[in-house]
């Protein structure tokens, strides 16, 4: 069973940590953030250890980390802690929810980079690639020939077509769908619903729509379309 330190104490970390309580490949002994972020020093029973402290409070050798950090500022928050680790000298673990689906011989073929965390339900078709340190939450697909970058976040229910691309440090928000052979540049933010077919820009935003307000009231409108 190995040993895992979370790097992260809030929701991020709550759900990983979830999950990993009912993996039995993985023993959680701890939550570790920067020493200015400590508001206690438990958390679910572990301990709550300043990052600055790591290295000299875990082995090396038996011991690795997920990263249980959010999307704050394009990822690069969670970019710079893992930078930060890895200095250390600590190992990311490729966290796989064992309800993924993985197409694109995972980890063993190299096709998924170290730290990144795929989340249940999620597919990853044939000739596929995750960069290092991307989260791809839970209900994606990730079409054949696809390639995510590092530093990413794909959020539950994002679709990518065959042949497409996501660059480095973007978000892509719930319920995304990128078209066919479609490249998302990096420092992207794709809003919750978006769909691209077109390739963007390095450091652009893209937003759906909003649902709007109808003028009949609900009971009314029902009448006549939810027979």
């Amino acid at each position: 069973m190995q040993k895992i330190i979370l790097i992260g104490n809030a929701i991020s970390a709550d759900i990983i940590h979830a999950y990993l309580a009912e993996d039995n490949r993985y023993e959680v002994v701890a939550f570790s953030v920067d020493k200015s972020h400590i508001k206690e020093n438990t958390k679910m029973g572990l301990p709550v250890i300043a990052t600055e402290l790591l290295a000299g409070s875990y082995s090396l050798s038996t011991h690795k980390v997920i990263m249980a950090v959010g999307y704050s500022n394009l990822n690069k928050v969670r970019q710079e802690l893992f930078k930060r680790v890895k200095e250390m000298g600590f190992t990311a673990e490729t966290y796989i929810h064992p309800d993924a689906k993985i197409y694109n011989g995972g980890v063993d073929g190299g096709n998924i980079g170290e730290g990144s965390i795929i989340m249940p339900q999620t597919t990853l078709e044939v000739f596929t690639t995750i960069g290092e340190n991307s989260v791809v939450w839970a209900n994606c697909l990730i079409g054949h020939h696809s390639n995510i970058g590092d530093n990413c976040w794909l959020a539950s229910g994002t679709v990518l077509a065959g042949e497409t691309a996501v660059g480095d440090n973007t978000f892509l928000g719930v319920n995304v769908t990128i078209s066919h052979q479609v490249k998302v540049a990096a420092l992207n933010i794709i809003g919750s619903a978006s769909a691209i077919h077109k390739d963007t820009r390095e450091n652009e935003v893209y937003l759906s729509r909003q649902g709007e307000k109808h003028r009949f009231p609900a009971t009314d409108y029902a009448q006549y379309f939810l027979k």
